[in-house]
């Protein structure tokens, strides 16, 4: 598989935290991950995830436990 470049978006929260309820809607960083490559790769529609998150680095692979 081919490797993927990305980059990281800023978005806002579309909730608010019950614990900063005065925090506004702070600028948060997010991933938008979409295509056809993701069902080549096997993360078909409903598949579920387990993300393992580690200093500058996120592994993403199907949680067959769920």
């Amino acid at each position: 598989m081919k490797q993927r470049k990305l980059k990281v978006r800023k978005g806002h929260r579309d909730y608010t935290l019950k614990s900063k309820p005065c925090s506004g809607n702070p600028i948060i960083p997010f991933l938008l991950l979409k295509g056809t490559w993701l069902e080549q790769a096997g993360f078909t529609i409903d598949t579920p995830l387990s993300v393992t998150v580690e200093d500058g680095r996120l592994s993403i692979v199907r949680d067959r436990c769920r």
